[in-house]
């Protein structure tokens, strides 16, 4: 599928749609948080302008790499970016590709980041040739864990110490999900509600 700035995917309470230079005063809000940096693995940004340069090296960029689009997490009621959620390939030939997101920590616990990514596997599956993805966390942040499984990811291992810190080393968990699994969760799903 050709990245397209077009795209606009819909939830019950998200609209998801390309990250744009205009979400810079939004994104910096969250992106300069300790929380989020620590969780993503970025450093914090000190002002607008590295959100800026991010969202031009990071997420505008990725068309040029042929990298399906990065989406904006926007509240339906009021438009307002409130984090990413994207999806990059790890090996584009053999269909394994890796997602990831940030939120902003005032929408943490709310359920907003497992609306969205559903909504990304489903584009993800329907429109790449996707046939497993992958999904990493910090152990020290079990909420994405939670997000994780939620989704249908199966813990796969640990990689010890893999990620490093100043203050030290972090272990990271390894999570994935095959499409076949993605969809006979969506029918076992939908069977149950029907009994209900």
């Amino acid at each position: 599928m050709k990245p397209t700035t077009d795209l606009r995917l819909e939830t019950e309470r998200l609209v998801l749609r390309p990250v744009v230079m205009e979400d810079a005063d939004d994104m910096y809000l969250y992106a300069r948080t300790y929380q989020v940096s620590r969780m993503t693995r970025f450093k914090p940004h000190q002002s607008v302008e590295d959100t800026k340069q991010v969202i031009e090296d990071v997420f505008l960029s990725r068309p040029s790499k042929g990298w399906p689009e990065a989406f904006a997490i926007t509240l339906k009621n009021n438009g307002r970016m409130i984090g990413t959620c994207d999806f990059w390939p790890v090996s584009a030939s053999e269909g394994v590709y890796e997602m990831g997101y940030a939120l902003n920590p005032r929408f943490w616990g709310l359920g907003l980041v497992t609306e969205a990514a559903s909504a990304i596997l489903d584009f993800a599956f329907e429109n790449y040739d996707v046939r497993r993805m992958e999904l990493k966390h910090l152990k020290c942040n079990p909420a994405s864990g939670a997000v994780a499984r939620k989704l249908g990811f199966i813990e796969e291992g640990i990689k010890r110490q893999s990620a490093k810190f100043e203050d030290g080393y972090e272990d990271v968990i390894c999570y994935g999900l095959l499409k076949e699994e993605y969809y006979d969760r969506e029918i076992s799903e939908e069977v149950c509600s029907q009994r209900n």
